[in-house]
Order: C-alpha cells, then structure tokens, then sequence
C-alpha cells in the first residue's frame, strides 16, 4: 500500500491525465448494463462501473468484471458529490482509498454524461502496472502466495512437533529418572527444543498473516526487520543456553575441554552484537 502510494504519488499527473483521457473517450449511449460494461473492454484497472443521476442517487447495480453488486442500486451518493466540483474539470477523480469489496488501492472517476454520472473505481495497482510504473504478475502472485502459504504450515507443524517434543523429554524425565539420565542435560535439552519451535512458529505465523492471509503489497522493511530481530533473538537464547549447558557438563567432567566453551560463548557474543548493530543500521534507515 505504502509504495502504490509513494508510485502514484511521484507520477499523480501522468496517471491522472491518462485516467481523464480514458473517461472522455468513452461515450456509452445509456447507461444499461450492456453499454456500461463496454469500458473493460479496453480498460483492463477498471474493477467497477455505475451510474448515478443528477439527484445523486445510485441508478444501476455496481458492475464488476465478474460481479454484480445489487444491492447498491438506489442508494444515496450525496455523501460523496458534495465534495465534488465540476467547475474546473469536467471528469473527478478522488483520492487513493481502500475497496469496501476487493480491499485493493482504488482511484474512482467521476465523468458527467447527459444528466447523469459514470463513475468508474480503478484498481491501483493494475493501473500502474498497465501504465509500466510498476511490475506486476498476477500468477506469479499466485504461485509466490501458494508456496510461501504451504512452506508456512510445513513450519508451522515443524514447531508444533519440536515443541511437543521439548515437553515430552521433560515430563519423560519427571516420571522416569530411573535410567540415570543427566538431569540437566535433559532439561537444557527441552528448553532448547521448545524455545526453537516457538521462533519457527513465530516465523510460519509471520509469514502466513503477511503474505497469505493479509497480504499486503510491499508492506515495507520494518516488518521485515522485526521480524528477523525476534528470530535472531530466539537463536541467541537458545545457543546462550546451549553454552551454559556446555560450561556445566566441561566443569563437571574435564577443565581442559574449557575452551570450547570459551568459543561457544564468544561466537553467542559476536551474534549478540551482530543482532544489535544490524538493528541500529535498519533504525536509522527510516
């Protein structure tokens, strides 16, 4: 949404002037269903098309491309054409909005024809794409959404299972301790497990909310960025509990092993201060 913007913003004249071209160039003998839906024909951002009397009021069904929304046929638009004015320019055009039914940037055009009003919603993002101010694929779209929605729930039931499994080796070491197991070893074991798969989790969960189920386009870096902050930050806590694990088992059983420790430690630190700096630059970046 922030770039469709930040696009038609930088080139508002342009795609304005090809929207006013487009609307005068089109003259429908009435506004029947027939005649109206004639504009999809050469105009493929077009997503709706109505008509609306000089009384303001709604006189025809919301035709869609393969939609007919009936039920705002007769309603009231004065809410709307008060702050339109056709002094200045014979054709109206609003500012970007979000679609009450697509959800998707929109522009709408305003063109008086006889005594009544062609209003005309324009997807955004097909329009800038037609106008080569953007790239855009609709299928590959698609195939990117279907492979990040099915490599999120594959990480989604990867976490689910890691976390299970962390919780079954501790209550597995609460009931049964008869064996000798390193009582710490097992614990450390299942924190690990458990704080894995909930930054696994957290990433499918991210990935399904962002780019499947509310995707929206180009939602910018900082998402991005907090994103890898929190999973980078899960790695950290589960290598720093790795490497107290380590210290206690070389304390416990060999000195001369210390400075393997050591190196864990060191490489936890360097990823900590790695984490930090890289959060400092993407702050300073905005």
């Amino acid at each position: 949404m922030k770039r469709i913007i930040s696009i038609y913003t930088e080139h508002k004249n342009s795609v304005q002037f090809y929207i006013r071209t487009t609307m005068e160039n089109f003259h429908p003998t009435s506004c029947d269903e027939r005649d109206l839906r004639r504009f999809f024909e050469f105009e493929k951002a077009a997503e709706f098309i109505y008509s609306v009397d000089d009384t303001y009021i709604q006189t025809s069904p919301s035709y869609g491309r393969k939609y007919i929304d009936e039920s705002r046929d007769g309603t009231d638009k004065s809410f709307y054409f008060k702050w339109v004015s056709f002094k200045d320019e014979p054709i109206h055009i609003s500012n970007p909005y979000l679609h009450h039914i697509t959800g998707q940037p929109t522009l709408t055009a305003v063109k008086r024809h006889n005594d009544e009003y062609v209003v005309v919603d324009f997807d955004m993002l097909k329009l800038l794409a037609e106008l080569r101010l953007i790239e855009h694929n609709g299928a590959f779209a698609k195939i990117n959404t279907y492979v990040l929605g099915g490599g999120g729930v594959l990480l989604g039931i990867v976490s689910i299972f890691l976390i299970l499994y962390g919780g079954y080796i501790f209550f597995a070491m609460l009931i049964d301790n008869s064996t000798g197991k390193d009582v710490m070893h097992e614990i450390f074991t299942s924190i690990i497990s458990i704080t894995i798969g909930l930054a696994i989790y957290d990433l499918a969960k991210t990935i399904i909310e962002n780019d499947v189920l509310f995707k929206k386009f180009n939602y910018g870096n900082d998402l991005q960025n907090k994103t890898l902050s929190k999973f980078l930050t899960s790695i950290i806590v589960a290598l720093s509990i790795e490497s107290l694990m380590a210290v206690f088992k070389i304390v416990l059983d060999d000195y001369s092993k210390l400075i393997n420790a050591f190196y864990l430690v060191l490489g936890v630190t360097l990823l900590i201060v790695g984490t930090a700096v890289y959060n400092r630059l993407s702050r300073s970046e905005k």
